[in-house]
């Protein structure tokens, strides 16, 4: 009993020892994380989260829309049990996983590289500036990230322990390939609960298809099949058939339907809603680049120039000197499919943000790539190298630092607007025609909601705003609209700015630029043209009605 409470002991210590950097890691990001704790629901999917802790989960009344993030829902659930606020809950559960998250990604750098490319790696997720500001947020992006992470790790524990070595003792091999067919499992259901925090990381079972056809080398397929199919399905089903019975199938799949005919046909953000290639291509750069790496773009913090040519060169010499290996060739399947993913599905900063974890261990990589060719024989070369890493993680942690600061103290564009109109005008005498601010106001002032008499109208349109307008016997007072309805530009004229809000484009999850308008009964007197002018009218009213329709871009 005295031995193998010695051992015990041991092993503890040999854990702690060996994992004390990671478990550090990890409490410093989760201190951190608690020191900026956001304050403001300011999007429709944060309200739609918060209505299914406060109010009711119920995906057909989208609370939250489909298909209910049911494992998100579940955890926030919990400590909303606990600490009795639906934001702070729903946060808490972001800041709590996505801390957890820097253990399995410095275990999966280190396998694939090495212990020093590990513990960069998991410095630069804890100041990465979307990583942070998002884990600060009321949504499930920051919580999914462990999900992702974890079963990456898993999927690629599951090719280091099969051998392809031919030469190995039969008692070897069978445990080899019993670790290898655990780890798939693991991996599907890790995977298969992520599927129930973001239907995004559907672009990760490639991955598992990848490690599954190289495990076929060794192991029968029969078998492969079988643990991996079982994990995922496991994973899947431990949420999807709690959906399935509470709101019957029926429901749930016509729920599926309009769900995926809205996002990813109608208005979302896929290829097929994609009106300008270009435009597209360039959304996305942008936000990769300046929102999800946090470098430097024109619009940016000026500190953002020095990660930015530090990046540049790690990413250089990475594509130099690394060596064409299973290791690389994993990485590359994760970043080929999520890739295009993002390129003809969806495009959001949120969905891309999946990257940035992995992006962060080549990146380390790259930098001890140029460390071993550069500095390594030098004398100061050590010193040097520090302080190269050591700028690039300040100038990091200072722009996140402001960014999570703004998120925090300053008031999103989205709420002022609601306090603005509630505060300025009568709800008897009013009303305001918006987008996504319908479902804030139904958080932030539902009286102004009630279902007899509705002050606030969802419509996407001007021409939706005229169609209710001439359906109305009592016209109000004050007819207000958003900058966020489109084919404004057709009624400049009747259109009178009353309020501007505004805030850091880098500290907001959505529209960081609205605008209120007044909209005119009737069009302003029109002076009579001259009879000379007639021909130079006519011009202009055929240049008038050949003006394309301006979307509002929410990011610029």
């Amino acid at each position: 009993m005295i031995g193998q409470g010695i051992t015990t002991v041991q092993k503890n210590e040999h854990f702690i020892r060996k994992y004390i950097f990671p478990l550090c890691a990890v409490a410093v990001c989760l201190v951190t994380r608690l020191l900026f704790f956001g304050r403001y629901i300011d999007e429709w999917d944060s309200v739609n989260f918060a209505f299914g802790l406060s109010k009711e989960y119920n995906i057909l009344h989208d609370q939250p829309h489909f298909p209910g993030y049911p494992v998100y829902m579940f955890f926030s659930w919990i400590w909303y049990k606990i600490i009795g606020s639906d934001i702070k809950a729903l946060i808490f559960s972001g800041v709590l996983f996505s801390s957890i998250a820097v253990f399995p990604l410095y275990e999966l750098a280190k396998r694939i590289f090495s212990k020093n490319v590990a513990m960069v790696s998991a410095i630069l997720y804890i100041v990465n500036p979307q990583i942070w500001l998002q884990a600060e947020k009321p949504l499930s992006d920051a919580f999914g990230l462990f999900f992702v992470i974890t079963s990456v790790l898993f999927f690629y524990l599951a090719l280091e322990y099969i051998s392809f070595t031919e030469n190995i003792e039969e008692q070897h091999r069978q445990k080899d390939e019993k670790k290898s067919l655990r780890y798939l499992a693991i991996g599907g259901i890790l995977l298969g609960l992520g599927l129930g925090v973001r239907v995004t990381y559907l672009a990760l079972i490639p991955v598992m298809f990848y490690v599954a056809f190289q495990l076929r080398k060794k192991i029968s397929l029969r078998r492969i099949i079988a643990w991996g199919l079982s994990g995922i399905v496991l994973g899947i089903s431990s949420w999807f058939v709690y959906l399935v019975v509470r709101f019957t199938p029926g429901k749930f799949f016509k729920k599926f339907l309009r769900h995926a005919d809205y996002h990813f046909y109608r208005e979302g953000n896929s290829i097929v809603t994609t009106d300008n290639y270009f435009e597209r291509a360039y959304d996305i750069a942008y936000r990769f680049i300046a929102h999800c790496m946090g470098l430097w773009w024109q619009d940016a913090f000026l500190l953002r120039v020095v990660p930015t040519i530090i990046v540049v060169v790690s990413l250089v010499y990475f594509l130099k000197k690394v060596q064409w290996s299973q290791k690389i060739r994993f990485l590359s399947v994760l970043f080929l499919f999520y890739c295009l993913w993002v390129i003809f599905i969806q495009d959001a900063i949120r969905q891309i943000m999946v990257l940035v974890p992995f992006v962060a261990m080549v990146i380390s990589a790259g930098l001890f790539y140029f460390y071993a060719l550069h500095l390594k024989n030098r004398k100061y070369g050590a010193l040097c190298f520090s302080l190269m890493v050591g700028g690039f993680v300040v100038s990091h942690a200072v722009d996140s630092v402001r960014i999570v600061s703004i998120n925090r103290d300053e008031i999103p564009p989205s709420v002022a607007q609601i306090r603005y109109i509630t505060e300025n005008f009568q709800k008897e005498d009013t009303k305001f025609y918006c987008l996504n601010d319908w479902r804030l106001f139904q958080y932030y002032a539902p009286e102004w909601c009630s279902r007899r008499n509705s002050y606030v109208y969802f419509v996407s349109h001007m021409k939706g705003v005229r169609n209710d307008l001439r359906k109305l016997k009592k016209k109000p007072e004050n007819i207000l609209v958003s900058s966020k309805l489109f084919g404004r530009h057709k009624y400049t004229d009747r259109l009178k700015k009353v309020a501007v809000f505004k805030r850091d484009p880098y500290g907001v999850a959505d529209y960081n630029w609205l605008a209120l308008y007044r909209f005119e009964r009737k069009a302003p007197a029109k002076k009579q043209p001259e009879k000379s002018d007639f021909s130079e009218k006519r011009v202009f009213i055929s240049e008038q009605e050949g003006m394309p329709l301006v979307k509002f871009d929410e990011m610029r």
